[in-house]
């Protein structure tokens, strides 16, 4: 039987003979006034929570700055103070050098008032040339946005209590 691998959009990419390499990613759901931030990197075509991969000696705080900062433009130093959401995923890096990925995914949950963070910009660049939006919280849900799947899997398990 072959092993296989999800990409961002959902599609299975089969390994066989493949040694997966461990990851952790730790990903942002920013939340405030019944919206939440997502963010498309430039070689995608999907909304995700901004985040991503932990670097070598790098703690969760110092990986979720640079990639809060990389992905949106903001500047914020989080802790683990929200709700978190974590899970393990085969996952086929397609944007990246093709890589298999045993990708161990936490994602925490942050409202932003707490922070002092209050953004009023809809749509915006960002510094790595994506996008990074505010979408309706329901519309996550419902949805009706085209989402990362593994990122959908956090935002049902996360945001269903809005």
């Amino acid at each position: 039987m072959s092993e296989f691998f999800i990409d961002r959009y959902g599609r299975r990419k089969f390994a066989d003979d493949v040694i997966p390499e461990k990851k952790t990613g730790y990903f942002a759901v920013l939340c405030q006034e019944g919206r939440v931030l997502l963010t498309c990197p430039p070689q995608a075509e999907v909304w995700e929570f901004p985040g991503g991969g932990q670097k070598r000696q790098e703690d969760f705080r110092a990986c979720l700055f640079r990639k809060l900062y990389e992905e949106t433009g903001i500047e914020l130093m989080l802790d683990k103070s929200g709700r978190v959401f974590e899970q393990e995923a085969d996952y086929y890096a397609d944007d990246e050098d093709g890589g298999f990925y045993r990708y161990h995914q936490v994602f925490l949950k942050y409202d932003c008032e707490k922070y002092g963070l209050r953004m009023s910009e809809e749509i915006r660049k960002t510094p790595e040339n994506g996008w990074a939006v505010w979408a309706k919280i329901k519309d996550v849900a419902a949805g009706n946005i085209k989402m990362n799947v593994w990122h959908l899997a956090a935002a049902k398990n996360l945001l269903s209590d809005m």
